[in-house]
């Protein structure tokens, strides 16, 4: 029997979802890490402490530890997915790229991420970390999406293209401001500032940060990074297509806005900046997913044949 050289759809699309999702988490533990302090909990590698493996029963190893645990788990899936793009037969461009895209950045995260535990980074090897697991998460979720995007249903009185363009254009401009503001964070934040961490900034200039000119910067990109989500929200909810969508990310921005008014007015705690953190992990998640759902949309509306009137056939000679 000839061998088939493509690997199964099926299969493909499990392991990019499962890469996704590890990836997400990844990134979603190591903002709690740095939220809660945790660092420093397990000051060896790969295992806890010199003389054990596992961490002991106490919440900071116990969150350092899972995150090592999580990211450890997301390079071998990321890396089956990328050699997988390559036997996929018919699969776009995106779909063969961006796993190794993300491959790359889980690579980098993770040497980084050693290195941290090891010695120090210094703060512009911080901003790269961040932005390398950012990307990888990024770039596997929209692979994952693309993979199993399906086309949309014919019967749908909404025309697809025009509103998924306005939205798959909204959505990568509003992922390119808020992964900025987020790297940003970390060459304002002073030592152990909750700054450097996943999120959004204050509306304020923090005194105790550094580079108030970069703060004001800063403030500029949230106020941009601000208007994109919700204009991309408002548009993906006037989509039939994308309404869930948009719900979702509006939600999402809701609340992310509502625990920066809450920290920002003194009541910060660690559970309470874990949950900024992440929602700040998850609102950047739900963009790059928002983008590729648009995208295949627009791709397959483009795809989808233009019903043309038909002509009437010529009657035979003698018939009427």
């Amino acid at each position: 029997m000839p061998k088939n050289d493509s690997a199964p759809a099926s299969t493909a699309l499990i392991v990019f979802r499962l890469a996704a999702l590890f990836t997400f988490l990844a990134v979603a533990m190591g903002a709690v890490v740095c939220a809660t302090g945790s660092g420093a909990s397990c000051p060896t590698w790969p295992g806890c402490r010199p003389d054990q493996i596992a961490p002991q029963w106490q919440l900071s190893p116990l969150i350092e530890f899972t995150h090592r645990v999580v990211a450890m788990t997301a390079g071998p899936l990321v890396l089956a997915a990328a050699v997988m793009s390559t036997r996929l037969r018919g699969a776009d461009r995106p779909v063969r790229i961006l796993p190794w895209v993300a491959l790359i950045g889980a690579l980098a995260a993770g040497a980084f991420g050693r290195f941290a535990v090891l010695s120090s980074l210094p703060t512009w090897l911080g901003g790269v970390d961040l932005f390398s697991a950012l990307t990888a998460m990024s770039a596997m979720g929209v692979a994952a999406v693309r993979l199993g995007a399906t086309a949309p249903d014919s019967s749908s009185r909404e025309p697809a293209k025009p509103r998924a363009v306005q939205v798959e254009h909204l959505a990568a401009a509003s992922i390119i401001v808020v992964v900025m503001l987020h790297v940003t964070g970390i060459f304002v934040a002073a030592p152990r500032s909750y700054t450097r961490c996943m999120g959004w900034p204050m509306w304020r200039v923090i005194d105790s940060d550094l580079h108030h000119w970069l703060q004001y910067l800063r403030l500029g990109l949230g106020g941009v990074g601000a208007a994109l989500v919700v204009s991309t929200a408002v548009v993906a909810i006037r989509s039939e297509r994308l309404r869930r969508w948009g719900i979702v990310l509006a939600t999402l921005f809701a609340a992310e806005m509502v625990l920066g008014l809450v920290i920002g007015a003194g009541g910060i705690n660690t559970g309470v900046a874990a949950a900024y953190s992440v929602l700040a992990v998850a609102l950047l998640s739900c963009l790059g997913l928002l983008m590729a759902v648009a995208s295949s949309a627009r791709a397959a509306a483009y795809a989808m044949p233009v019903n043309l009137p038909q002509r009437p056939e010529p009657a035979e000679p003698g018939r009427r």
